[in-house]
């Protein structure tokens, strides 16, 4: 690897015990910086040390990746994350930019896979680096069978701790001698809770000992003959690596790709083969310790680790390789649903009420260009799920056409409605486009293409088949005040940009309507002044209350409806929009003219008598009794009132 390199690795306190060989073997030749980042507010301090790097490695995939990414000079900068699991299972990397980050890093294969589908990341975009133990760390010896069985880490759901305790059960049924032990700390007072009473009513008292963490692993790993996992999925599951350089005998539940990383002779399916395995006359430690040594030593990650980073530093290949026909295909492969569209992680209710009020504003804009849309030729940019075709189905279009990448939404949506006719391609290919057009709507469709060459090609396209008289309907998160994009599957362009490609394609942007205030992410909340905090707060707090189950669907329901004529009660009253937008294109030639404003589209009166029933509906429903409801009424109440 060439020499000389300034190295910064942004890490959270307390979660850099995987970083040590890593920065020894790389502090040798390059000057490395470990910085530790607390508190989100303290997120600025990342700015001065990657203006100072050649590489950012960001250990974890968190809220510093989300931070760092998304830095304007995090395009020109060479950036690594490394994610080791957990991460997967959150909406956290959903927000990453991964146009600008060089290199994903995953420490076992079994995860890669589930990775690229569910984020759309391309093949050379991830790479897979192993965990390194250094054996020479842990002393090791020969041993035998014996009765002391260890287990290492947080009690938590993953982990598998009902699994741990009633395994342990069944080995202490074959020989009492057995004892287990311990070290680690509880995540959840519920196991806390549970295995107080289950130790006690199984008989376990005088055999379960719970130890806490331990400064010394190996010292207090030197009596123990086994060591246990019951986990549901790991990693790696570092601390059985670290007990096997010991000589100690793995006892591996077949978690999810524990096969890939174990091997099948150290694992078990069922609590009768674990009780087999610890009962079993076979040991050899020196064999444990050799399979780490051969699989996964400190050795074998340091050379990994230095040649990614050696091709990342010599690589002259742009970042900004999304595979966006990738992206669309996996993702609604994995949530064919009105959330596989829309804004992922807020669930199925919030997005129904999201397209909801699409649906009602593109209803009054309808009914505004159009005598009889039944009559009409429609063509759909990106069906998706069938939020739109349905809503034309509804309408009683005889004659609708529908365009997609993804060959789920075509196959879907064919067998759905077998009167309307769906192409699978691209639509920046000409090809896919057949006669002229009464209407072409795009909707969340146009910002997935990254590709600025792409998007002329796209617009080329509908210009070449709309009719003269025709109408094209966008929904896009365009900017009013040329904010960028954060996003790596998604753009947010500035109107005044817009305008200049469609006019270089003969079309005029003949209006363009506020679609979202608050309920989606506000990011022209500058346009709002000194408010626009207030509004990015509450968007934050909604995404909190529908990411989390801690209220009921029952009330996501009432809750919803309530912010969606909130909604439409600020669109209304300042006739402004912070994120999402609906543009009418046109042909040059067609001097139709519309003089109606988003408030046109909107009864005050019946969203100002739909907003009351509601809130005594949320006070019947004591919906009121959450903090965070209570904190979104605030920040409502304070955005009507104070403008």
């Amino acid at each position: 690897m060439p020499t000389g390199k300034k190295i910064v690795i942004f890490v959270r306190p307390g979660l850099d015990s995987f970083l040590k060989d890593i920065i020894n073997e790389l502090s040798g030749s390059n000057e490395i910086e470990k910085v530790l980042i607390g508190e989100n507010k303290d997120l600025k301090l990342m700015d001065k040390w990657m203006e100072w790097a050649d590489i950012c490695w960001f250990e974890w995939c968190d809220a510093l990746i989300l931070y760092g990414s998304a830095l304007p000079m995090a395009k020109d900068k060479k950036i690594v994350c490394r994610l080791h699991s957990y991460e997967v299972f959150t909406n956290l990397p959903f927000q990453v930019n991964w146009s600008n980050v060089d290199k994903l890093i995953l420490v076992s294969k079994p995860i890669k896979k589930f990775v690229k589908d569910k984020f759309g990341l391309c093949e050379d975009k991830v790479r897979v680096i192993p965990n390194g133990v250094s054996t020479d760390d842990f002393s090791f010896k020969q041993r035998k069978p014996g009765f002391k069985i260890a287990h290492v880490g947080y009690i938590n759901h993953k982990k598998g701790p009902m699994l741990l305790l009633h395994t342990f059960k069944a080995i202490h049924d074959a020989d009492g001698r057995y004892t287990l032990h311990i070290a680690g700390a509880y995540q959840d007072s519920r196991y806390s809770l549970y295995f107080q009473q289950m130790t006690k009513h199984m008989g376990l008292e005088n055999s379960f000992f719970f130890e806490g963490w331990q400064e010394n692993l190996d010292q207090w790993l030197d009596d123990k003959s086994y060591i246990l996992c019951t986990s549901v999925l790991e990693g790696q599951n570092l601390s059985v690596m670290q007990a096997m350089a010991k000589g100690i005998k793995p006892v591996v539940h077949n978690f999810v790709g524990a096969s890939e990383i174990y091997g099948e002779k150290y694992i078990w399916n069922t609590i009768n083969e674990a009780v087999a395995m610890v009962s079993e006359k076979a040991y050899n430690s020196i064999e444990y310790k050799n399979y780490i040594e051969n699989s996964y030593s400190t050795d074998k990650q340091s050379k990994a680790v230095n040649k990614l980073l050696d091709e990342i530093i010599t690589s002259n290949e742009e970042k900004h390789n999304f595979n966006y026909t990738l992206y669309w295909n996996q993702r609604l492969n994995s949530k064919f649903n009105i959330e596989g569209v829309g804004y992922m992680g807020l669930g199925v209710i919030y997005n129904k009420f999201l397209y909801k009020n699409r649906l009602d504003i593109l209803d009054g804009v309808l009914a505004r260009l159009f005598e009889d849309i039944r009559t009409k030729r429609v063509l759909e940019l990106g069906p998706g799920t069938g939020v739109f075709t349905g809503y034309f189905h509804s309408k009683g279009v005889l004659e609708y056409y529908g365009i997609d990448v993804a060959e789920k939404s075509v196959n879907e949506l064919g067998s759905m409605y077998d009167t309307y006719h769906f192409r699978h391609g691209d639509i920046k290919d000409e090809c896919n486009f057949e006669g002229a057009y009464d209407l072409v709507l795009a909707s969340d469709v146009l910002l997935h293409i990254i590709s600025e060459e792409n998007y002329k090609k796209t617009v080329k396209n509908i210009s070449c088949h709309l009719k003269e008289t025709g109408y094209c309907i966008f929904f896009d998160p365009v900017s009013i005040i040329n904010t960028k994009s954060i996003s790596p599957h998604a753009v947010i362009r500035d109107k005044e940009y817009i305008k200049k490609i469609l006019d270089g394609n003969g079309l005029k942007l003949a209006k363009i309507l506020p679609v979202s205030y608050f309920m989606n992410n506000p990011f022209d909340r500058k346009a709002a002044g000194g408010k626009g905090m207030c509004i990015l707060e509450a968007f934050r707090v909604v995404s909190h209350l529908f990411s989390n189950n801690f209220i009921s669907d029952n009330e996501k329901l009432i809750l919803g409806e309530y912010l969606l004529y909130r909604e439409k009660k600020l669109l209304n009253k300042y006739n402004q929009g912070l994120s999402e937008k609906l543009l009418i294109v046109q042909n040059k030639n067609n001097k139709q003219e519309f003089g109606f404003e988003i408030r046109d589209l909107l009864d005050k009166e019946s969203i100002l008598e739909k907003i009351s029933s509601l809130e005594k509906l949320l006070l019947d429903k004591n919906i009121k009794r959450h903090k965070h409801f209570n904190t979104l009424k605030e920040l409502l109440d304070h955005m009507e009132n104070n403008f």
